[in-house]
């Protein structure tokens, strides 16, 4: 009887010290934050439209900011999960994030999502491709693809023809407005 007890507190020792470590190994980085510099997309639509070009470049960091601050606005993925903090890198047609997610109110954990980026007007389309929680791989349906409605952003009477994809920018080009569409941009 004595044996048996030794090997059941041993065991409860071993069970809770294996539940912390879990929870230190899927922490998430603690310098992920929902706080944005807000992206004024018609102002640099306007002032590109000034300039006679028909193209934009939005960099890492515009992307970074307008998709955060879509965060901020709806931080809850799903009932059970609260995006914390966020960070966005452009890799090409590539899009990591980085997120800082609390499941259920109380188990944090940092997720690693992967998305392959596609322009299919009037949204920008994010497959999921991977999905990590730190070093091990999820199935690609833990996280849901993602629509941007990226053409919303934009004044009204200016359409998006294409996007295209560099190391660390987005090129977003628009349709030539037309005579009467320029008049109701500046009025």
């Amino acid at each position: 009887m004595k044996k048996f007890l030794i090997c059941l507190i041993v065991l409860l020792i071993l069970a809770v010290a294996g539940g912390v470590g879990a929870l230190y190994y899927v922490r998430p980085d603690p310098t992920l934050s929902l706080d944005y510099r807000n992206v004024d997309m018609n102002k640099k639509a306007l002032d590109m439209v000034k300039r006679m070009s028909f193209k934009m470049v939005l960099t890492d960091e515009d992307v970074n900011n307008v998709l955060i601050k879509s965060l901020a606005e709806n931080p809850y993925r799903n009932k059970d999960v609260l995006v914390q903090g966020a960070r966005f890198t452009l890799e090409g047609d590539r899009l990591v994030s980085d997120l800082s997610l609390l499941w259920k109110d109380r188990i944090p954990a940092g997720l690693r999502v992967t998305y392959r980026l596609a322009w299919k007007a009037p949204n920008l389309t994010a497959t999921v491709e991977s999905v990590r929680l730190k070093d091990i791989d999820l199935p690609n349906d833990t996280v849901d693809d993602m629509s941007l409605p990226l053409g919303q952003e934009f004044p009204k009477p200016l359409k998006i023809k294409d996007v295209t994809f560099g190391q660390g920018e987005m090129t977003v080009e628009l349709q030539k407005p037309s005579l009467s569409d320029l008049k109701d941009l500046f009025g």
